[in-house]
């Protein structure tokens, strides 16, 4: 299995008592085999949204534990393109969501996540989605 980059909705939806095992499992597999990279917008994304400073301090210690994605300078160029891109295939799309997904499009990455606009996303550009265990990619 290669490396995969997971979406802050898919950590989000880890987090919750209701999840499907199965999905929880996918994610522990991953962690446990240190599969994931972690850009750093998702690294944001979830540390703004701890309850407080304990949680925070807590989840950042975490994430530590986690590869890092850095983007270069010129990413955030082709960042523009894509999202102007998406813009003109009728795509409105949350510009958090255009990064990472750009991301994984351009590392080749999948992606695990629960957020529609990914779908979308994955409709009109090369955007590989993991939707379980069983994925080959």
């Amino acid at each position: 299995m290669d490396k995969v980059i997971v979406d802050t909705s898919a950590w989000i939806e880890s987090f919750r008592p209701q999840s499907e095992s199965s999905f929880v499992a996918l994610l522990k597999e991953l962690i446990l085999k240190g599969r994931i990279l972690l850009p750093g917008i998702i690294m944001t994304e979830i540390l703004r949204g701890a309850k407080n400073k304990k949680e925070f301090l807590r989840l950042s210690d975490l994430l530590k534990g986690l590869a890092y994605l850095p983007v270069s300078e010129e990413f955030w160029t082709r960042l523009s393109e894509f999202s102007f891109g998406l813009f003109r295939k009728g795509l409105t799309v949350p510009l958090p969501d255009t990064y990472i997904a750009l991301l994984c499009i351009e590392n080749e990455l999948p992606l695990l996540h629960q957020d529609q606009h990914f779908d979308l996303i994955a409709r009109k550009f090369p955007l590989r989605i993991l939707r379980s265990q069983d994925d080959r990619y």
